[in-house]
């Protein structure tokens, strides 16, 4: 039998300002694990603001709305976000989930792990985000904007592109003469929910719609500023890639960085150990050319080369591998005016000596 749940999803979030992808696990750092806070509203006020009701203060009620996960209110399940706080008797607390993400950002704010975990939370757990991450997984979709530059214009102007001639307008509220995010989401509900299809307050559950909070019909209002800030997540961590004003997924980056479930779930493309070994045997070839008579590269020359062969940010790709333990910086110096700017914009590494290992 063909048990279809409904599940309501409120008003999506995330964090204010899109490109502190830090927020939330910041926010957990600061947190006891072991704590108890009677609701999100008291979680917020005792270590983000005290104001929480302030209405010049609603930006830090968006910080922790979309924190907890499941629920079941009276009748209806409630999709609240992504589940990193999980609800007990007697409040809210960090889930395992949230546990992992503090510990990880704790460890290491400056790294990437917290930022892989993050990313792999918002494409399992949340629903619009994983819509419009597989709209833009299908082959060589773009998602493009109205104006030159990265998140720009119009968003009732955005459009998600295909090779065949079909076209998406995701953030458009009412419905299009197309598809938008809302339509597309009704016809993928199921797989959209994502690991909480495994929960057991849907147990028997073999299908779902969603609702709104408030109407029948889900809210696209105010959805590209938190979809930008998950989309800033994956950017920062190469998984999306963009020029001037479309971007696109990397499939082959996505691949290395998430693992092999997600991109089965997504259907990414590519051999991500490959991509890696190519790049590296890119920059062995460069560092051959390059290399001057004490072993030192200029920083800026390589990065020029790079980005003629089409690495978009080659300071990055070459700190992933550096995390990977496949690149080892074993000397920098300062060089002179005509070196430009040094790698990972510190100009004491204008001159540097890189090692494959």
């Amino acid at each position: 039998m063909n048990q279809v749940a409904t599940v309501c999803l409120p008003h999506l979030a995330l964090w204010s300002d899109s490109t502190r992808i830090q927020t939330w696990p910041d926010l957990l750092a600061r947190l006891d694990p072991n704590a108890m806070y009677a609701s999100t509203r008291q979680l917020g006020r005792s270590h983000l603001s005290d104001r929480m009701t302030d209405k010049d203060h609603a930006a830090v009620d968006k910080v922790i709305s979309n924190l907890p996960g499941l629920e079941r209110r009276g009748d209806r399940l409630i999709l609240r976000g992504v589940g990193l706080l999980e609800k007990h008797t007697d409040g809210y607390r960090l889930s395992a989930l949230g546990r992992e993400l503090r510990e990880s950002y704790f460890g290491e704010p400056a790294g990437l792990s917290w930022v892989r975990l993050l990313s792999r939370t918002l494409l399992t757990r949340e629903p619009r985000t994983r819509l419009l991450v597989r709209l833009l997984s299908e082959p060589d979709a773009e998602l493009h904007f109205p104006i030159d530059r990265w998140w720009a214009g119009k968003m009732r102007e955005v459009t998600i592109r295909y090779p065949d001639g079909r076209t998406i307008y995701p953030f458009v509220n009412e419905d299009p003469a197309g598809d938008n995010l809302r339509r597309t989401l009704e016809e993928n509900s199921w797989w959209a929910l994502g690991a909480w299809r495994g929960d057991s307050l849907l147990a028997g559950s073999t299908d779902c719609r969603f609702v709104g909070q408030r109407k029948e019909q889900l809210s696209l209002r105010d959805a590209n500023l938190a979809l930008r800030s998950a989309c800033e997540v994956f950017l920062h961590l190469g998984v999306i890639r963009h020029s001037d004003g479309h971007c696109w997924i990397d499939h082959g980056i996505a691949n290395r960085e998430l693992g092999a479930e997600l991109a089965s779930d997504f259907g990414w493309r590519g051999n991500a150990p490959d991509a890696e070994s190519s790049l590296l045997q890119r920059i062995i070839q460069l560092l051959d050319e390059l290399r001057t008579d004490t072993g030192f590269v200029v920083a800026s020359e390589l990065r020029r080369r790079l980005q003629e062969q089409g690495v978009e940010n080659p300071d990055r790709e070459i700190g992933k591998l550096e995390t990977a333990g496949r690149l080892i910086l074993e000397a920098a110096d300062y060089g002179q005016g005509r070196h430009g700017l040094g790698l990972y914009h510190d100009p004491g590494k204008q001159l540097i000596k890189l090692r494959v290992c």
